[in-house]
């Protein structure tokens, strides 16, 4: 082999370690910042405190909504996190560290059990601000599963004022929704209540036959790419949309 061809073999190599040594910085992907925790208690279905060198930090699952504490469904993805207490699980972090209230958002794993996952699997949460997240995809083909399966908060209701209900309108950036009973006979719609993505929550009343219902929010709610669900009294699912 002659000096030149020697020369150019090396060089090459040379770029080929370069390039592979700045790769994340390149393209934007850097290395998961992941660390080995044991989970020590379950505040609910969606946050969890953890021990991590001798600290108790309170973690907050990434991309999913859980019912809020006695809501239907709560205890149920309460209790599924309650399996993984006292165990050792690991966290990763994505591109934001913590939210507003101090938790750390992070995904968790359990051997080889995604945990935000399955919740979501199970139709125990919803898809919570997912947008631009490493795993979106897997999320969101998770609560598609559910959805389509009808499992946990996706099972459809059986009320005979479900078929009346419909979404005549969501507004929202006049921040109100109208229902309309489209039935010949009055709904009772006590303990039914509409909710968004997150846990904001609103409670309804009698609707009489053929009749609308405007519901005004008091406070910013329906923010863009959201999610309106109607739950009858048992918590069970009435209309779903996603705009």
């Amino acid at each position: 082999m002659s000096l030149r061809r020697i020369i150019v073999f090396f060089s090459i190599i040379a770029a080929m370690l370069i390039f592979s040594y700045f790769y994340p910085e390149i393209t934007g992907e850097a290395a998961a910042e992941t660390e080995q925790v044991f989970l020590s208690r379950v505040v609910d279905g969606d946050t969890i405190e953890v021990i991590y060198n001798e600290e108790i930090i309170k973690v907050r699952l990434l991309g999913i909504n859980t019912p809020e504490k006695n809501m239907p469904l709560s205890k149920e993805a309460a209790g599924y996190l309650g399996q993984f207490v006292n165990k050792t699980i690991v966290l990763e972090a994505d591109f934001e560290d913590t939210d507003k209230y101090g938790r750390k958002l992070r995904y968790a794993f359990y051997k080889d059990t995604f945990i935000n996952q399955k919740i979501l699997q199970e139709g125990l949460a919803n898809a919570y601000y997912y947008s631009g997240l490493k795993y979106e995809r897997e999320l969101l083909n998770a609560e598609k599963y559910a959805r389509e399966n009808e499992k946990g908060i996706w099972e459809k209701s059986y009320e005979a004022c479900a078929v009346c209900i419909k979404l005549e309108t969501l507004n929202e950036k006049e921040e109100y929704f109208i229902l309309e009973n489209t039935c010949s006979f009055s709904c009772n719609l006590e303990g039914w209540f509409v909710k968004d993505a997150g846990r904001n929550t609103f409670k309804l009343s009698s609707i009489p036959p053929e009749k609308e219902a405007r519901i005004n929010s008091t406070k910013e709610i329906w923010n863009s790419h959201d999610k309106f669900f109607l739950f009858d009294s048992r918590g069970l699912l009435v209309v779903y949309h996603e705009y």
